[in-house]
Order: structure tokens, then C-alpha cells, then sequence
């Protein structure tokens, strides 16, 4: 049963309801005594009325209240009201990652993605030093928060891992966390989790590879019709190269976000702290950079902290236009000046309906070394090195008519000359050569026949003389 904006339940005052799933719904409520604002999950009542679920939602809440770091979102309290389990949460006013994919469908901007990561690498490495797994990492539990300037006019936004309510201890130990239930997500669980096997870290290095993966091309790794064939997907099929799916990614990213998807959990980095600083790497060596705006000064860039990743440090995110809002999570949009259109550089922005100022497209200049061909150059191109051949005309002395004519003249030579001490034989074979060298035609047959018939008749003429000689000599 929903909750009406107004009504009160465990001491707070619903002001809206923002979300709702199968294990219930999710409100934006007053606090009963301090000025502001928490996010309440209220689960349905079958899910509480679950013996075995109601202790593990108990404890694993207790659990995820002790976490306290800047990239994860901090569980304040919870409760039971009229046989229905809640929590409460800290409140994130912004967006999360999954409205910024689909309001930029192409995928985003490379240092954004790589923000994401470092963040949320960050925060999962807290939860699995406290003995927590998430097993639900994916774009919708990404948030990040509207747009803060400091005194120095920067701007900066904070993200953030959510939903932390159906953790597990990383000991994979008790009757409470050995239900087996595949809890996360489809498209983000790793082979070992939709498998009913036994998780640790690197299941959920998976889910980030796999939110990862998203975030830099739109889509999931696998997609399928049917659950079963989306659990087939994640344990048998190799998954696709972002860089088949995005146009001019790095090597070393699409290196990074596949040691991130293996299926083999040993063959994966073996912490997210480790796939993040992997990613971050790949971006920050490649020279993969946002190309300059047409026109215009490059617009005010978001202040991303230290250049080199540091786990328990906040990362934050650039900022390029309007946020898209998203009622899953909640969250409302911080509008920001909307930016110029990038400049052409060979990268086609993918369109995009949703209407928000948020960028659906970044423009990246080519790798270095590699240059963009202008109008002038195209029909130069070569694509690769066999692809085309350029045959460069022949010079007037090597016309194939020319060859033609002198072959049909030895041919015509060779005849009478054969008569003639057998020198029909030397004209026959050069004109022989030069019908080879001339183009197919009427006359160049007429010279062939011609050269034979001169050399055959030097040869029957000097074997005629070579045997008369000898018989005049007995």
C-alpha cells in the first residue's frame, strides 16, 4: 500500500514517493526532529513477513550502518511499522549514472566514466574491508550528487554507491547469507553469483565492469529475451569489445574493462580499487582527451581532486550541461549553463529525444599520431596498404599501340629474312617479345603468326644448310 504525500510512518512526514520495485517503495520524508531530508525503503509486506529475510534485512542493515565513507550512502535507521520492514538512507539531491546514459546514449565522456570508477572502486574496497559485499553494483545505485561550487567558482559533484540494505558478509558463512538468491541484478552479476557459488571481492569487480562497460557505450555486456539466456550469457559468452561498440576508445580501455569481465574470478583484478586504478590508468596514458570547442573558450571543468587515484579519496565529476532528473532515484536536477557544440572532429555525436541539457555526446580528438583527413585529403585516402592501387599512366614510348606496331613490323621482317643467312630467326623472337608487351588486339595475333612463321622458316633454312654441309663432306 502506497503512502500518500502527508502521512506520517516511524516518525517521519512522506513528501513523495520517488520509486518503487518488488521489494517495495521507496519515499522522500521529513526527519521527526532535524531539518532535513532522508530517503525511506518501505519492503511489501510478504518480504517482511519472511522469518529468514527479516533477520538477515536486520542484520545485514546493522551491518551497513557502520559504514562510513564519503562515496557510499549512509544508512541512518530502521524499523517496523504495521509488519513492514524500513530503513532509512541519506538523501543524494543530483541524478544517478543510469538517466545519465540514457540521456546520453553513445556513452559518456571517458574522464566522467573513469570518475564513476574511481569512486565507486573506492567505496566498495571500504564495504569488503568491513566485511561487506554489495551484489547489486550497477548504474541505478550510482549517485551523484547536483552541482556544488566552492568560493573559487569550481565546480564539483560528489558520487556514490547505494543500496547497501541487501549486502552479505564476505565470510559467505551462515544460514542467513546462504539462501543461494541470486539478489543483483541480471545484466551486472557475475558468473559466479547468478551460479549459486560462493562470492567474495572480485563478484562485485564484475558488477563494476559491467556498470563500467555501460557507462562508456550505452549498453549492458549481454543482453538476451530471457533471464536463462542472460545467466548463459555471463557464463559461457566472451563479451564484446567496447571498442567495436564505441568508435576511437583506446586499446588499454577496452584492456581494462575485459580484465574487469572475465569469467574466471582469478583472472580478474583482484579488488575494485585494483579495476578502477587499472581504468584510471588507461585513461590518464592514452592521450584521449576531449577535443577544443568551435569558437569558443573551453567551458568551466568540474574539480576532479588529485590526479593520481587515491582509494579513500572522493572523486568528483565534470560538469557539461543540464543533469537529467530521475524519480527511481529520487533525485532532483541541478540546471547548469548548456554547453556549445563541439567542434567537428571526426566523431559523430549520437542523437538523442529525452530534451535535457545534458550533453548526449562528447567529441574526442584523435590518438596522437593519427590525424583527421579533411575534405582535401579524401580522395587520397588509402585505407590500408592493398586496398587500392594507383597505376600511374604509361609514357608515350611505352604505349601498347607502339608495342603492337613494332612487333607487327618484325613479323613482317622476319619473313624475307629468313631467306637470308637465317636472320629471320633474332627479328621473329624480338617481335615475339614486343606482341607480348602490347595490348591484345587483331594486329598483335597478325604479328605473333607473322614472328612464328619467320622463325620457323630461319630454322628450316639453317637446319637445311647445316645437313647439306655435312653430306657433301663424305
Amino acid at each position: 500500500m502506497s503512502l500518500p504525500a502527508g502521512t506520517e510512518f516511524a516518525g517521519y512526514t512522506i513528501v513523495r514517493k520517488i520509486g518503487a520495485g518488488g521489494m517495495g517503495e521507496v519515499y522522500l520524508a521529513k526527519h521527526p526532529r532535524l531539518p532535513r531530508l532522508d530517503v525511506i525503503k518501505v519492503l511489501v509486506e510478504h518480504v517482511s513477513n519472511d522469518p529468514t529475510f527479516r533477520a538477515r534485512f536486520t542484520r545485514e542493515a546493522d551491518l551497513a550502518a557502520q559504514l562510513d565513507h564519503p562515496c557510499i550512502v549512509s544508512v541512518y535507521d530502521r524499523g517496523e511499522v504495521d509488519g513492514r520492514l524500513w530503513i532509512s538512507m541519506q538523501y543524494v539531491a543530483g541524478t544517478d549514472a543510469a538517466a545519465l546514459v540514457k540521456a546520453s546514449p553513445g556513452g559518456l565522456p571517458l574522464d566522467d566514466v573513469a570518475a564513476v570508477s574511481d569512486s565507486i572502486g573506492a567505496a566498495l574496497d571500504h564495504a569488503h574491508r568491513h566485511g561487506l559485499l554489495h551484489r547489486d553494483v550497477k548504474p541505478a545505485n550510482i549517485l551523484i550528487s547536483a552541482t556544488e561550487s566552492d568560493p573559487g567558482g569550481a565546480e564539483e559533484r560528489r558520487i556514490r554507491l547505494a543500496d547497501f540494505g541487501i549486502a552479505r558478509q564476505t565470510d559467505g558463512g551462515t544460514s542467513l547469507t546462504s539462501a543461494n538468491l541470486v539478489l543483483g541484478s541480471f545484466p551486472y552479476s557475475s558468473p559466479e553469483q547468478l551460479s549459486a557459488e560462493t562470492l567474495d571481492a572480485r563478484s562485485d569487480v564484475y558488477s563494476l565492469a559491467c556498470s563500467t562497460f555501460e557507462l562508456l557505450t550505452g549498453t549492458v555486456p549481454f543482453t538476451a529475451r530471457t533471464p536463462m539466456m542472460m545467466i548463459h550469457h555471463h557464463l559461457t559468452t566472451p563479451p564484446p569489445d567496447v571498442s567495436s561498440l564505441r568508435r576511437g576508445l583506446p586499446p588499454a580501455v577496452s584492456e581494462a574493462v575485459r580484465h574487469g569481465l572475465a569469467k574466471n574470478p582469478a583472472d580478474r583484478p583482484p579488488s575494485a580499487g585494483a579495476f578502477a586504478a587499472e581504468f584510471r590508468h588507461a585513461v590518464d596514458t592514452t592521450g584521449f582527451f576531449p577535443a577544443p570547442l568551435a569558437g569558443t573558450a573551453p567551458p568551466p571543468r568540474a574539480r576532479m581532486g588529485a590526479s593520481t587515484p587515491i582509494p579513500t579519496q572522493t572523486r568528483t565529476m565534470r560538469i557539461r550541461g543540464a543533469l537529467p532528473p530521475t524519480e527511481a532515484g529520487g533525485l532532483s536536477t541541478a540546471p547548469a549553463p548548456p554547453r556549445p557544440r563541439p567542434a567537428d572532429t571526426g566523431h559523430v555525436p549520437p542523437a538523442s529525444s529525452h530534451g535535457h541539457g545534458f550533453p548526449v555526446a562528447t567529441a574526442y580528438s584523435e590518438l596522437p599520431g593519427h590525424t583527421v583527413p579533411g575534405p582535401a585529403l579524401e580522395s587520397t585516402m588509402i585505407r590500408a596498404s592493398g586496398d587500392l592501387h594507383v597505376i600511374e599512366p604509361p609514357p608515350p614510348e611505352t604505349d601498347p599501340t607502339r608495342y603492337t606496331t613494332a612487333s607487327l613490323a618484325c613479323g613482317i621482317a622476319a619473313v624475307p629474312l629468313s631467306v637470308v643467312g637465317g636472320f629471320g630467326l633474332p627479328v621473329g623472337v624480338a617481335g615475339w617479345y614486343l606482341a607480348g608487351r602490347g595490348r591484345a588486339s587483331p594486329a598483335a595475333r597478325l604479328a605473333r603468326t607473322l614472328c612464328v612463321l619467320g622463325m620457323l622458316l630461319s630454322l628450316g633454312l639453317l637446319g637445311f644448310t647445316i645437313v647439306r654441309a655435312i653430306a657433301l663432306q663424305f
